[in-house]
């Protein structure tokens, strides 16, 4: 198969089509579950998805190193390659990749500072502009409204959608009016999308909590599939 006819079948347009079109450039949106769930796995299928339209992805990790990341990535194309029979999958992936980069900051303190600067030097010295900015491993439960502010900012700046993994401390967290689970209930207005992850027998179901504006929201009716670490459009 041909890589746009693997673009335009992708479940994400499914996702996409249901958070009307997209998260948007300017917004944050979150997945969050509690640790192992697979929150790492729906951003970097995101991020390839991107890399596969011929954008630019930045992945910024508070937790996994590069070499880690990088088998996520290298994980789930090989993946999305073999379910779709991609032509010429090899020479694709070495082109998709020219497009991504990874930044790692280590877990202790939220370094922002040092984020913002890394930034400000790729896009001075490589020209890098980002459509979609990856961040996993922030920790929300240290996080302040000004973290976020921030994060805020940087996605206007960079006219770019970002994407978080976050991580619920406890199986049972409280939520809000709208089922937005803490630690992400207290920023639930910074955010313009929230996707909950949600763990059955086989599968992993994707829940849509938030939705811009919405007061009512779809079933997303996606799930993903822990084996392949693929979202698919199989109904759940």
């Amino acid at each position: 198969m041909l890589k746009e006819e693997i673009i335009k079948r992708s479940p994400i347009r499914i996702l996409e089509k249901s958070i009307h079109g997209g998260l948007g450039k300017g917004n944050l949106g979150v997945f969050t579950a509690r640790k192992g769930v697979g929150k790492t796995a729906c951003l970097v299928h995101f991020a390839t998805d991107n890399l596969l339209q011929d954008q630019k992805a930045l992945h910024i990790s508070f937790s996994d190193d590069p070499q880690h990341i990088t088998h996520w990535y290298t994980q789930v194309f090989h993946e999305i390659s073999r379910a779709y029979k991609l032509e010429g999958a090899m020479d694709i992936y070495e082109e998709i990749i020219r497009n991504r980069l990874i930044l790692h900051f280590k877990r202790s303190g939220m370094q922002l500072d040092a984020v913002q600067s890394s930034i400000d030097r790729l896009i001075r010295d490589s020209a890098f502009k980002p459509t979609i900015i990856i961040v996993d491993g922030f920790s929300f439960d240290k996080a302040t409204p000004s973290d976020l502010k921030f994060w805020k900012n940087l996605a206007v700046q960079q006219d770019a959608e970002i994407w978080f993994s976050a991580t619920l401390q406890v199986e049972y967290p409280t939520t809000d009016s709208q089922g937005i689970p803490a630690p992400i209930s207290q920023f639930a207005d910074d955010f313009t999308v929230v996707i909950l992850l949600i763990a059955h027998h086989d599968f992993i179901e994707l829940k849509l909590v938030k939705d811009h504006d919405a007061r009512d929201v779809e079933k997303l009716r996606l799930k993903l599939d822990p084996k392949t670490l693929l979202i698919s459009n199989r109904r759940v």
